[in-house]
């Protein structure tokens, strides 16, 4: 009886599979996967969604973000999409205008203008939804901040991002890989925000692939740590590891001894500015992205990367160095399976008019950008 049931209900999955197959075009689901121990749709027909959505399907219940909620571990989220310029064409610049920069957010799935995003009405929710800041109100929560970053590139393309994106300024095309900078408001002169930004791929900065292991390095070690000696301390660090780490360590014992080493390096790095009655930074572990296209084979390859980032999380928790969770892995996810959003190991690549990896013109840009907003989420909850 219990084989038939199962037998039963794994036939009636099937079918409606084929039904949703059947009555969309090639492409409805955009993502169909097995994440995380359960089944995924993404489904990318804006026609059948909006159906569903004027029936009587109750939407979740959720908020907007509050510091509160990045003390989780494991996100579960989605990305949802509404409002859709079937005609939009990628300018010049590389960007992708679709919706009006007002184009305004839908309850429950995010607060703000979606049209900032320019993600063509795509955007990302979790347990809890994110505000989308405006230029004024992201500059009126980081003025007179201090922002540390330590991990890999990305952190170069999502730093660039936010500061072309929402920080409105876009003259600057580029950060190095390590940088100490002081950024302005062009609106507001008085508003500033310190940010640092110090790759862990090698103590060399030219160099790859060495994650934790860069720490082996003496002279790395007191650079890192040449930041928190100072009277002024950073307000927040924003801190990864894991696609360097990918390469450097063959297995998870070996991995697991240096998450260990660098949960302990940051922990003495810590308790010494404890030790000069100062206040210690607020730190966010943000995990490793879902490498895409063609380096889902490589060395840092999805399935390896979520063990690793859970390992040092857990060891980093131990340590009782982490405030909040952003949680990469699980934002990128959907969009790993080609390199329509990434050039396989970075989302954020900036806005170009050119043929990109896949062999289109452009490429998608959205995904880091909502990280952005994400980081500021977290960063300016109360």
């Amino acid at each position: 009886m219990g084989l038939t049931l199962f037998r039963f209900k794994f036939i009636l999955i099937l079918l409606v599979i084929i039904i949703l197959l059947l009555f969309c075009s090639i492409g409805i689901l955009k993502v169909l996967n097995f994440h995380r121990g359960g089944l995924r749709l993404i489904n990318n027909c804006v026609s059948f969604k909006s159906s569903l959505l004027k029936g009587h399907t109750q939407l979740p219940k959720i908020e907007t973000c509050q510091k509160s909620d990045f003390i989780r571990d494991l996100w579960l989220g989605r990305w949802t999409r509404y409002g859709k310029n079937d005609g939009c064409q990628i300018s010049n610049d590389g960007r992708y205008r679709c919706l009006a920069p007002d184009f305004p957010c839908q309850s429950p799935w995010c607060s703000g203008s979606l049209g900032l995003l320019e993600s063509n009405g795509w955007v990302y929710s979790s347990h809890c939804s994110f505000r989308l800041f405006s230029a004024d109100s992201a500059w009126n929560c980081l003025k007179n901040r201090w922002i540390f970053f330590w991990g890999d590139s990305n952190h170069v393309d999502t730093i660039r991002n936010m500061l072309n994106f929402v920080l409105d300024l876009p003259q600057i095309p580029s950060v190095p890989r390590r940088f100490d900078m002081n950024f302005s408001n062009p609106n507001d002169a008085s508003q500033n925000v310190r940010i640092t930004s110090i790759f862990n791929g090698h103590w060399n900065e030219t160099l790859n692939y060495e994650g934790f292991n860069s720490l082996a390095d003496e002279g790395f070690r007191n650079l890192l740590k040449k930041y928190f000696s100072e009277d002024t301390l950073p307000d927040t660090i924003i801190m990864n590891s894991g696609l360097h780490d990918g390469v450097h360590w063959r297995n998870l014992r070996s991995y697991t001894a240096g998450a260990d080493y660098a949960a302990s390096f940051w922990k003495e790095v810590m308790d010494s500015v404890r030790q000069r009655g100062l206040a210690v930074p607020h730190i966010f572990y943000r995990t490793t992205v879902a490498t895409g296209g063609y380096a889902r084979t490589l060395q840092f390859n999805p399935n390896k990367m979520e063990v690793y980032n859970w390992v040092a999380l857990e060891k980093f928790r131990q340590a009782g160095l982490v405030t909040g969770v952003i949680d990469d892995f699980d934002m990128t996810f959907p969009w790993h399976f080609d390199n329509r959003c990434n050039d396989g190991v970075h989302y954020g690549r900036g806005p170009a008019k050119m043929k990109w990896r896949d062999g289109e013109i452009g490429h998608q840009y959205f995904v880091d950008l909502m990280l952005a907003h994400v980081l500021l989420n977290a960063m300016c909850s109360k």
